[in-house]
């Protein structure tokens, strides 16, 4: 007997708790609407709107914001001149391939002289930057220059 009493209440607790989530989800899908109340207004009264024109105006400033210090009133234009290099007579002539290594071994008239050089090697002041089968770049004071395949 004591099983079917605790049964039936923990039934009748369930059956609370399932009806207090239904009835909070319920109402919380159809809430009420409050009521609205209805004013009289006057359809023949005229509402003036005083609205005032804002103005505002826009003054040279001589004062450098970031750092403080005053602008002059002429910018100086500045020219930068590129210094052009004449570089050495170059030619490209074409690559070897070593078979054990398998690296890239360029063939590099330079002034008339030819030379072998591996990617990075220098020769008179001339840089090998990096190459391919059809063309190579070379740095000459910290400028870059390719050189097709000559035929």
């Amino acid at each position: 007997m004591k099983t079917k009493k605790k049964t039936y209440l923990l039934l009748i607790l369930v059956v609370a708790v399932w009806g207090t989530i239904g009835y909070k989800v319920v109402s919380a899908l159809n809430p009420e609407l409050p009521d609205m109340e209805q004013h009289n207004f006057a359809t023949n009264m005229d509402y003036k709107v005083a609205t005032k024109i804002d103005t505002f105006a826009i003054k040279m400033v001589n004062r450098d914001p970031f750092l403080g210090t005053l602008m002059k009133k002429e910018a100086k234009k500045y020219i930068i001149k590129k210094k052009t290099i004449q570089w050495k007579p170059i030619s490209y002539q074409g690559t070897i391939k070593q078979s054990q290594t398998k690296q890239q071994i360029f063939i590099v008239t330079i002034n008339g002289n030819q030379y072998l050089l591996k990617k990075g090697q220098i020769k008179d002041s001339i840089t090998l930057a990096f190459g391919n089968a059809k063309s190579v770049t070379m740095r000459y004071k910290n400028q870059l220059k390719s050189f097709t395949l000559k035929k």
